[in-house]
């Protein structure tokens, strides 16, 4: 990759396609397809690496926390669909969004402990397949693995090894 190309790149990755919008709660960039998304308060848009906007998907029953104790929810890449992954940080809910057909698939997640705990997910990781998630609790930072097939969530003694292993595990510092 030349240097101008890369220029081009990190440009396009930051800048916005719109001066006056809300900065997004997080930005992935999914440059094996050209893509970068951004999350934003209820939705998640597409846009292509040059800063076109390709799409904005409603983000149904989507609800985040902005409170300093709660890390920021997430988002994930699936590496052989470009399928994206977004967590809400306020309550077990996850949702997949297709790059190009843009459909859409919500999980709302059972927890298999701490039932009596209103939380979210955080620092999403991917395990073996893209079935299985690992996340850690968004305020109580507990480690989780949540199963997409049967929408279920164990909860772990200590994080897994794709976790500690990605730095989108950490919480991030606001």
């Amino acid at each position: 990759m030349s240097k101008s190309h890369l220029a081009s790149l990190v440009f396009a990755i930051f800048a916005s396609s719109t001066a006056l919008a809300e900065p997004a709660l997080r930005t992935k960039v999914d440059v094996a397809r050209g893509y970068r998304w951004e999350l934003g308060a209820g939705t998640v848009s597409l846009y292509a690496i040059g800063g076109e906007l390709i799409r904005q998907v409603r983000l149904p029953g989507a609800f985040f926390s902005g409170s300093r104790a709660s890390c920021l929810p997430d988002m994930l890449i699936a590496p052989r669909t470009g399928e994206l992954i977004v967590s809400s940080n306020a309550n077990p809910r996850l949702w997949r969004v297709h790059p190009t057909r843009l459909e859409l698939q919500v999980y709302d997640i059972e927890l298999a402990a701490d039932q009596d705990k209103d939380f979210g997910f955080a620092g999403l990781a991917w395990g073996p397949s893209e079935k299985i998630v690992y996340a850690a609790g968004a305020v109580m930072r507990t480690a989780w693995r949540i199963d997409l097939e049967s929408e279920r969530a164990t909860r772990l003694a200590a994080p897994a090894p794709e976790q500690v292993a990605t730095p989108a595990g950490e919480c991030p510092v606001r």
